[in-house]
C-alpha cells in the first residue's frame, strides 16, 4: 500500500488554515499512519507554528519542505501564501528526512550530512531523493554531483529549489534567503531531502515549452556566474542580434545543449546583464564551450509544456501499476510569466491524470530532474517536472 494524502489552505488565520489542513489530510489518508511529510508554504508564514501542530498530529512523523513562490494543489488548486501539506504513509515504504547546513560553504560535505542523517533512519535501499536546497550561493550543479556522489548512479533525484523574500515586497538586507524544513528545524544555506526507500513505482516528465529560434552558437567566454562571450562576441550581441535590444528578457531562456547535433536542452533564465562588457547572469551556470540557442514560448506553448511534462511522466509509469500520488515542481519563471493564468498549470495536471489523483506542488526556484530516466540529474530553469509515485 502506498497512498499520499494532500492538505491545502490560504486561509490567513494560521491556526484556520492547520485546521483545514489537517482535516483534509486526515480525510485522505483514510484511517492510514502517514510515515512522511512535504511541507510546501510561502517565506512569511509562520513555519514554527505549523511544524508544531502537524508533528503534535502526526507524532513521529519525518517532516521536509522548503518555502515556495506558490503552491499547488489536487485540494486548492493553485494558491500564493499558502500551506500546502502532503502526507505519505506506506506498508512497504521508508520515507524519511534529512537536511545538511552550510550549503554555501561545503556542499558537499551538507549534501552527506543530509544524505546520512535521512538513510541512517532505514535499512532499506533507497530508491528516490526528493531534493529542496537553496539556490544562489553555490552552483546547483555541485549540489547534484554530491548528492549523487552519497546516492549513488541509480537513485533519481528530482525537486527544486526554495523560494527567497521577495526583495521587491519585502525589503529586508541580509533576510531573505529561502528556508528549508526538516523535523522540527527551520533554517536556511541548507538542503532538505525526503528520501524514499524501498519497493517504489515511480516515473517523471520534464518539459518547458519553449522552443529554439535561430541559429545555434557556441558560448567562447564565461566569467564566475555569468557568459561573457558568445561566438566570439559580447553575448549582449547575441540577444541585440534577435530582440533588437542588449537588454535579454526573461521570456527569452537560452536553451543549452550538451552537444551541437543533440535535440534535448536545458533552459537558463536571463537575470542582469552590463552594458559595459557584454556579460549576461544568468539563474544557473552556462558552461564554457556550450552549445546555445534564444528560445521562445506564447503562453498556449508553456501550457503544452506542461501538459507535456506529466503525459510524458503517465507514459513511463511502470506497465500495470496505476499512480497513487504526483508532485509537480514548476518554475517561479512560469509563474511570473503566466500571470494571472498561472493556476491553469495545476488545472492542465489534473486533466491528464483524472481527478482521483491527489496532487502537490510547487512554484520554485529553479527545478531538479534528469533530462531522461538514467542519466544525472540537471538544474533547469522555467521547466515543469512531474513526478508519479506508487505501489510496486
Amino acid at each position: 500500500m502506498f497512498r499520499m494524502a494532500v492538505g491545502h489552505s490560504d486561509d490567513i488565520d494560521v491556526e484556520r488554515a492547520l485546521d483545514a489542513v489537517i482535516h483534509e489530510c486526515d480525510a485522505g489518508l483514510r484511517g492510514a499512519t502517514p510515515k512522511a511529510g512535504l511541507l510546501l508554504a510561502s517565506w512569511d508564514s509562520d513555519h514554527g507554528a505549523l511544524i508544531d501542530r502537524i508533528r503534535g498530529r502526526y507524532p513521529g512523523i519525518e517532516l521536509a519542505g522548503a518555502t515556495s513562490a506558490g503552491e499547488m494543489s489536487s485540494v486548492l488548486g493553485f494558491a500564493e501564501d499558502s500551506v500546502a501539506l502532503a502526507l505519505f504513509a506506506s506498508d512497504a515504504i521508508d520515507i524519511t528526512a534529512g537536511m545538511g547546513r552550510d550549503l554555501a560553504l561545503d556542499p558537499g560535505q551538507a549534501c552527506r550530512r543530509a544524505v546520512e542523517e535521512a538513510r541512517a533512519k532505514s535499512r532499506l535501499a533507497p530508491s528516490l531523493c526528493i531534493a529542496l536546497p537553496t539556490i544562489g550561493p553555490v552552483d546547483a550543479s555541485l549540489i547534484l554531483h554530491a548528492l549523487r556522489t552519497e546516492l549513488g548512479p541509480d537513485v533519481p533525484i528530482l525537486g527544486g529549489g526554495g523560494a527567497p523574500r521577495d526583495p521587491a515586497v519585502n525589503p529586508r538586507s541580509g533576510d531573505g534567503a529561502s528556508r528549508q524544513i526538516a523535523g522540527d528545524v527551520v533554517t536556511d544555506d541548507a538542503i532538505a531531502i525526503l528520501l524514499f526507500c524501498g519497493p517504489l513505482s515511480l516515473s517523471f516528465g520534464v518539459d518547458t515549452g519553449w522552443r529554439g529560434v535561430g541559429p545555434r552558437a557556441t558560448v567562447t567566454g564565461v566569467a564566475i556566474d555569468s557568459v561573457a562571450e558568445i561566438d566570439g562576441r559580447p553575448a549582449t550581441e547575441f540577444y541585440e542580434r534577435y530582440l533588437g535590444t542588449v537588454a535579454p528578457a526573461i521570456a527569452n531562456p537560452l536553451a543549452v545543449f550538451d552537444t551541437r547535433d543533440s535535440a534535448r536542452f536545458y533552459l537558463r533564465t536571463p537575470l542582469a546583464y552590463d552594458r559595459d562588457t557584454g556579460c549576461v547572469t544568468f539563474f544557473g551556470h552556462v558552461p564554457d564551450g556550450a552549445t546555445v540557442q534564444l528560445t521562445v514560448a506564447a503562453t498556449e506553448e508553456i501550457f503544452d509544456g506542461a501538459r507535456a511534462s506529466i503525459a510524458d511522466a503517465l507514459a513511463r509509469f511502470p506497465p500495470g501499476r496505476t499512480p497513487e500520488a504526483a508532485l509537480v515542481f514548476s518554475c517561479a519563471t512560469r509563474r511570473y510569466l503566466l500571470g494571472t493564468r498561472a493556476g491553469r498549470e495545476i488545472e492542465l495536471v489534473r486533466e491528464v491524470l483524472g481527478a482521483a489523483t491527489p496532487v502537490a506542488g510547487v512554484y520554485c526556484m529553479g527545478e531538479i530532474a534528469p533530462m531522461v530516466a538514467g542519466e544525472p540529474s540537471r538544474f533547469h530553469n522555467a521547466t515543469l517536472v512531474s513526478i508519479l509515485l506508487g505501489s510496486a
